[in-house]
């Protein structure tokens, strides 16, 4: 009895573990915000394994402070794509397809107010498979 209920333990804890290596193995995120309305936020996320297809970005709004909304932009060569969540949502999710190479982000807000609106910046350099490489950021402007 008592070694069918470290065996079972022993397996929780082991997938528990897995569960968190893969999730930090997998993700990349910045968290950040913006105040003034004009405010712009500027990252610069390098994709440099061969095989790099496209950049994955997706934009949540971690407090909903009041009817806010953020844009994220992501530019690359001649290519431009953009999504705005719906209130207290995420967006839709960005896949733009610029090889290896940078990759500009600009998050911005519908409008700003008195207090800072936080945000979630998700984004991973992919193969043409949606699997993760290497991917690296730079904040080249961080506004209030």
């Amino acid at each position: 009895m008592k070694q069918s209920s470290l065996k079972k333990a022993a397996i929780f804890i082991s997938t528990f573990i897995l569960i968190g290596q893969v999730n930090i193995a997998s993700s990349h995120q910045l968290n950040n915000s913006l105040t003034a309305a004009d405010a712009v936020d500027h990252f610069l996320v390098t994709c440099g394994e061969m095989g790099n297809h496209h950049l994955f970005v997706q934009i949540d709004d971690l407090s909903v402070v009041d009817s806010r909304q953020f844009n994220v932009l992501v530019a690359k060569d001649k290519v431009i794509s953009s999504a705005t969540n719906e209130d207290g949502k995420s967006s839709a999710v960005l896949r733009v397809a610029g090889g290896t190479g940078t990759y500009h982000i600009y998050v911005s807000q519908t409008r700003g107010g008195e207090k800072a609106a936080n945000y979630q910046l998700l984004y991973h350099c992919e193969d043409v498979d949606n699997d993760h490489l290497e991917t690296s950021i730079f904040t080249k402007i961080n506004q209030p």
